[in-house]
């Protein structure tokens, strides 16, 4: 913990005392004056940031991206030709692998939308939506130096129009219910419109997202600039390296993914600085404001459960490239609100009267039937889990997405208890039921019994595993 961390820390465990005590008013005086303090802080650390920048640039190894799955996915979906065995849960617990939650951090003070100003305006485009801000005097830096660097930095902090700039483009953010990672994309294309050239442009995204109180940092590889970012979750398929036991993703100009030849050198910061907080990739908002208004209409069934509805293309592209992370945290995603709502709500009326075990079927039938199969690298060539809405602007899905799917299904509909659940190449479900006992593949976690729901094995039941998992050690993904 930082020093200004404790100090804020003490301070609010001051105010609960104080509350009680004093008035409204009172309070709020108290609680500006420990933000104006923070903000002091904050302050000081980014004036002298450009004096980092001037000072020693340490060399750190990059890493190539982790694969999170190396074994191949099958390239057509396995039938079930046989009916499960008649066997009960295997009588031990699987290897488990909670799902890493956010890292609680400090929220940021809500930005007040600038009044209109005065100053030039610039358009630019955000996945199809044309957006509006203040134009910025860029400042041009040809090369690597650390001298060239820092001046630029230096003029970004002497130029009043930046501050302007910033809450505007905070402002956008919250006019459009941008996650940290959509305010990211956002910086980047604002910067990508007010200049062409690589290195003014990075060092351009760097100063912005400091100042709007990330953890990004400046590097050089080579004759290129790129962004350091840290994110609360572990991201995959990206190189990156480790600052202080910390892990700070890649981000080069052409959007490479890949580790070069040369080292990574990136200044040295003082060890009590608050560099600010990490990307979070969760998306929890459930109205993502990314549209244009082109809707992509769906209309699939399985013989007994049929879905209708709409997507909007815009938010579909905006979510296309998105970083590559652990499963649970799409299946824990809402994008959009409305669009979930919907899918349970039709669910729901077909399911209506039927037994736990009926319920489950018909979903599970529901999801290995409605929907084609092919692997990532064919539709897309490179690995892409999809979040729910996805599955319904795609043409086709594999093992992970109708994980995804069938688990969000069963636990907003039904109300039980679902594991992901992750074998070498291939990714299915297990149910626990609260009614009823019955036969089957499956597991013993933490007295209850799972079993095995494999979305991709096509005609399955429950309880029925692939016959090549079958006497493999499940890992669990929990996301709760």
């Amino acid at each position: 913990m930082t020093v200004m961390r404790k100090y804020f820390f003490i301070l609010l465990l001051c105010s609960s005392s104080m509350i009680a005590q004093n008035t409204n008013s009172e309070y709020q005086a108290f609680r500006k004056g420990v933000l104006g303090s923070y903000d002091s802080f904050r302050e000081t650390i980014l004036e002298n940031y450009a004096e980092y920048l001037q000072g020693v640039w340490d060399e750190y190894e990059q890493f190539r991206g982790i694969r999170r799955n190396k074994k191949p996915k099958p390239s057509i979906a396995p039938k079930a030709d046989v009916k499960p065995q008649d066997v009960t849960p295997i009588q031990s617990d699987p290897e488990v692998k909670p799902t890493m939650q956010p890292v609680p951090t400090d929220n940021p003070i809500p930005v007040k939308p600038i009044a209109p100003s005065t100053l030039p305006n610039m358009f630019f485009p955000f996945y199809g939506m044309k957006l509006s801000t203040i134009l910025c005097h860029v400042q041009t830096v040809k090369g690597v130096e650390h001298q060239a660097i820092a001046k630029a930095w230096d003029a970004y902090r002497q130029d009043r129009v930046m501050k302007d700039i910033i809450r505007s483009l905070q402002s956008l953010t919250m006019a459009y219910d941008l996650n940290d990672w959509f305010t990211f994309e956002l910086v980047r294309n604002y910067t990508e419109a007010s200049c062409k050239n690589s290195k003014s442009k990075t060092v351009l995204q760097h100063f912005l997202l400091v100042n709007m109180g990330y953890d990004v940092r400046l590097a050089s590889c080579g004759n290129q600039l790129l962004l350091l970012v840290p994110f609360n979750q572990q991201v995959y398929e990206r190189s990156y390296l480790v600052i202080d036991g910390k892990k700070y993703y890649a981000f080069y100009d052409d959007s490479t993914s890949k580790v070069q030849n040369a080292g990574v050198y990136t200044c040295r910061l003082p060890d009590e600085t608050d560099t600010g907080r990490n990307i979070d990739l969760t998306i929890r908002s459930g109205n993502i404001g990314i549209k244009i208004g082109v809707v992509h209409r769906f209309s699939m069934s399985d013989g007994k459960i049929s879905l209708q509805g709409f997507v909007d293309e815009g938010t579909m592209e905006a979510i296309r490239h998105y970083p590559q992370m652990d499963i649970p945290f799409y299946a824990m995603s809402t994008i959009d609100a409305n669009f979930h709502q919907s899918l349970l709500a039709q669910v729901s009326e077909q399911i209506r009267g039927c037994s736990e075990k009926e319920a489950v079927g018909r979903i599970l039938h529901f999801v290995q039937y409605a929907f084609d199969y092919a692997a990532d690298g064919e539709q897309h060539g490179y690995e892409k889990p999809y979040f729910i809405e996805e599955n319904f602007y795609y043409p086709k899905n594999d093992c992970e997405d109708r994980a995804i799917l069938f688990a969000f299904l069963v636990r907003n509909v039904l109300g039980l208890d679902v594991h992901l659940v992750q074998y070498p190449g291939h990714e299915c479900t297990a149910v626990n039921f609260s009614t009823s006992q019955m036969n089957g593949d499956g597991y013993m976690y933490k007295g209850k019994a799972f079993y095995i729901c494999d979305p991709t094995f096509i005609g399955a039941s429950i309880g029925q595993c692939m016959p090549d998992y079958r006497n493999v050690k499940p890992v669990v993904e929990l996301w709760y």
